[in-house]
């Protein structure tokens, strides 16, 4: 005699004590569990996948690099960073020098622009060093001066 009671969540064999179970019982839950079980396992909308579980260990990363003097420079990073902060090291985020704003920091996000001098790119950051202009100067990439970003994933 087959199960005479059944659990309640995924309907398995609750084999009572007179109860005589068969394979076809066995085949018949297995077949069930196998069907919640890996339904569950690739449903991608309730798991991470592994760029996501990146993320959440190390949600962003934080780097030092020395100016160059270029205009422009990219800085490549091996992730598409989504927002980044840059301050040039040991001084204001902004400050005064001979009539003119010298600007010492910026953040960017991608797709959504960002201050003067930094810019998101799919493969990493962009980021100015300029002449001033209308009273305002970018320093984001002086020559030898030490910069800190934070990146986030």
């Amino acid at each position: 005699m087959a199960s005479s009671n059944y659990t309640p969540n995924l309907h398995l064999s609750a084999w009572e004590a007179t109860d005589r179970p068969k394979r076809a019982d066995f085949v018949s839950d297995n077949t069930i569990i196998d069907t919640q079980l890996g339904g569950h396992i690739a449903n991608g909308n309730i798991h991470l996948n592994a760029d996501e579980k990146a993320r959440l260990n190390e949600p962003f990363v934080v780097m030092m690099y020395a100016g160059n003097g270029e205009a422009q420079r990219s800085i490549t990073l091996d992730f598409h960073p989504k927002f980044v902060f840059i301050y040039k090291r040991g001084v204001p985020f902004v400050s005064y020098s001979n009539s003119v704003n010298v600007v010492n920091a910026a953040s960017a996000s991608y797709g959504q622009g960002g201050s003067v001098g930094v810019s998101v790119t799919s493969t990493g950051v962009l980021v100015s060093e300029s002449t001033a202009s209308n009273g305002v100067r970018v320093s984001l990439n002086e020559n030898l001066a030490q910069y800190t970003m934070i990146a986030f994933k």
